[in-house]
């Protein structure tokens, strides 16, 4: 099949490049359209569907026995996820919830076991990512308890951002979050990250330009983590 630019996006940021491997997942995965704020995968379900995001974005949540959402990650188009309950055959340990629509490819666990041994690109692939999030989550791990909350957001700002394409030394988050999502990403209060984020824009550390931000002065915030 031809791949859409979608597709191509995907399998990139997942880094299969092999010709056959990315055939194959393609031919084998069922797209399927999510409306925004729906649930793809629940806390504790027993199914060991495997799914790429091909467009849209959605968050990982654990959810409390109240019914509270604690923020674990955020996936945008290329990611993919469920392969742990397919790999260990366990209950689902966490919530995807879509944030926007999306356009998700979806295999079944045996056809992805079936992908990983007879490609080695997408098990390489797969490990690699696995990987990622193992460091992902031990960094995570370490902020929340070395760190506080201004520091906490001060990480996460810089995690989200991307080197500015009209200035050398500042970062750019092009899509700023709320204070909300900001606050839910480093577990803390709404009112003390919007004081953070105001404190940073009155010291001239970030500006605020239509929906996105400027950090004006990555490297110092990077020094401030640990004394925020």
């Amino acid at each position: 099949m031809e791949p859409d630019e979608a597709w191509n996006m995907a399998l990139d940021a997942l880094d299969i490049m092999e010709p056959e491997a990315r055939d194959a997942l393609m031919s084998t995965a069922e797209i399927r359209h999510v409306d925004a704020n729906t649930t793809i995968i629940s806390q504790d379900d027993e199914d060991d569907h495997v799914y790429v995001l091909l467009e849209g974005s959605a968050r990982v949540v654990l959810l409390s026995e109240g019914g509270q959402e604690i923020w674990l990650d955020w996936f945008g188009a290329g990611a993919i996820f469920g392969e742990l309950a397919a790999l260990t055959g366990k209950r689902r340990t966490s919530e995807i919830v879509t944030e926007t629509d999306c356009r998700v490819a979806v295999i079944t666990g045996p056809q992805f076991f079936d992908l990983m041994r007879n490609h080695g690109a997408f098990g390489l692939a797969l490990a690699k990512i696995l990987a990622a999030r193992i460091h992902h989550t031990t960094q995570r791990m370490f902020e929340l308890s070395a760190l506080s909350a201004p520091g906490r957001i001060y990480a996460e700002l810089l995690r989200m951002s991307e080197p500015s394409a009209t200035h050398s030394t500042s970062r750019t988050i092009r899509i700023a979050p709320s204070m909300t999502e900001l606050a839910r990403r480093v577990n803390t209060t709404r009112e003390t990250t919007s004081r953070t984020v105001n404190d940073l824009e009155r010291r001239g550390l970030l500006k605020r330009s239509d929906r996105s931000f400027e950090l004006v002065d990555p490297d110092l915030l990077n020094r401030m983590l640990g004394s925020g």
